[in-house]
């Protein structure tokens, strides 16, 4: 399977990729434009999304739109709460939709099956390693893998596009990169990160805030739970692998939302012996969100890939329906297998 995975990938990055030139071109182009990012959204996705937003509310001739696909969680509220949101499209000759933050148009539903219902041109903007999707003259994409966040590319664009930074704009993107890089640990090995943080740090806007909106929201229940995590966390392979699980019963019992759950299994990463672990989330009755984590090795994004999904190299996940946690739990052994780690 890992061999079909790199064949795929090869494949996908033969598709149609539009240079930043021609990004800008159908944007100006679109005079109703509707910005969404990937469910379960996060502080890259909406970052991203916030300061295109500011950025395109610039331009007197556009009107500008967020239409979320699912509940934002609290945390992220600084930077969605003025917004302005929409939950029909309603289309034009004009219209196009911006995904950001992903390339699965899958991740967007009901959002993108609407677009596509209403056969309008749907942009993916994204960091992430390409995802084969149903072709299409109305679908295109603009990705930068050598990004360590979808902020970084916006704010490549956004410079393209000949508009100002402003403190708005900053504060958006700051978070964006700071999310996504996990406060510039990971930078892809690049100063880039580090130099566009340095720009934008020099508008009026609150670094420490910005960070300590995006990661302090412990409580004393979820570090209970943390507690109850550790117990039952699962390692093989010499303490290489640590599996973790998490039901829909213990998240009720600790007030905790799919959202506050999605840090923790980047601590167990902090283990010098750990490679890969992984984090099994039931989301409803028969479906999963599983979460991949690898260090220095792109063994996340493999197994994730394998199993229909995406993301980074070093972190990753995927969705399964209509499953059990038996077969769920089965192919993530048939993956450690393959990745020579059970």
């Amino acid at each position: 399977m890992i061999s079909n995975a790199t064949n795929l990938i090869a494949q996908s990055e033969n598709l149609q990729n539009l240079d930043i030139s021609a990004v800008r071109e159908l944007i100006l182009s679109s005079k109703d434009i509707i910005l969404t990012t990937h469910k379960n959204s996060d502080g890259d996705g909406l970052g991203s999304l916030a300061g295109l937003y500011w950025a395109l509310q610039t331009i007197p001739t556009q009107k500008v739109n967020f239409m979320p696909v699912d509940q934002i969680p609290d945390r992220y509220s600084f930077l969605t709460e003025k917004l302005n949101l929409i939950s029909q499209i309603s289309a034009s000759e004009k219209t196009l939709l911006i995904v950001l933050d992903t390339n699965q148009g899958e991740l967007c539903s009901p959002v993108y099956d609407q677009a596509l219902s209403a056969n309008i041109p749907i942009l993916f903007i994204d960091h992430h390693i390409e995802h084969i999707t149903t072709s299409s003259p109305k679908i295109f994409r603009h990705i930068n893998k050598s990004a360590a966040s979808t902020g970084e590319v916006i704010y490549d664009l956004i410079l393209n596009l000949d508009i100002p930074l402003d403190d708005t704009i900053a504060e958006a993107l700051y978070a964006s990169l700071t999310f996504d890089t996990q406060a510039f640990k990971l930078v892809k090995n690049s100063s880039r990160s580090h130099l566009i943080a340095s720009h934008l740090a020099d508008f009026k806007i609150n670094t420490e805030k910005i960070q300590r909106s995006l990661f302090a929201h412990w409580t004393p229940l979820k570090m209970n739970f943390l507690a109850e995590l550790i117990s039952t966390s699962e390692y093989q392979a010499n303490n290489q692998v640590v599996g973790l699980y998490v039901d829909l019963t213990q998240l009720e019992k600790y007030k905790m939302s799919g959202d506050d759950v999605n840090d923790l299994i980047d601590l167990f990463t902090l283990i010098p012996t750990i490679k890969f672990a992984y984090l099994i989330r039931e989301t409803s009755p028969n479906e999963y969100k599983i979460s991949f984590r690898s260090t220095l090795s792109n063994m996340a994004y493999t197994a994730a890939f394998n199993l229909g999904g995406g993301g980074h190299a070093y972190s990753s996940g995927v969705w399964l329906k209509n499953t059990t946690l038996t077969e769920v739990k089965n192919k993530i052994q048939a993956e450690l297998k393959l990745l020579h780690l059970a």
